[in-house]
């Protein structure tokens, strides 16, 4: 009789501690999906901010910005030139 107590005692000790598993695999695995949605949403959005930078900096967009600006960016670059020559001659 002593021993049917005792099986009956580990047996509900056994299935308690299943239970509390259980439990900690369900929300172990709520949390790793809350996880995966936001993992989605934020691909997406570098997704989205990746394209937008590429048609930013597409030479045709950077030209017409410079138009925009008023920036005369090939004199610059003549005058930069000219520069770096005057450093060469001068050593």
């Amino acid at each position: 009789m002593r021993k049917l107590i005792f099986l009956i005692l580990f047996l509900t000790a056994i299935a308690i501690c299943l239970v509390h598993i259980r439990q900690g695999q369900s929300s172990v695995r709520y949390e790793i999906h809350q996880l995966r949605s936001k993992q989605i949403k934020l691909r997406r959005r570098l997704w989205d901010q990746q394209v937008k930078l590429a048609q930013l900096t597409a030479p045709r967009e950077v030209r017409l910005r410079a138009e925009e600006m008023l920036l005369d960016l090939t004199s610059k670059r003549s005058d930069m030139s000219g520069l770096a020559a005057s450093d060469v001659r001068s050593d």
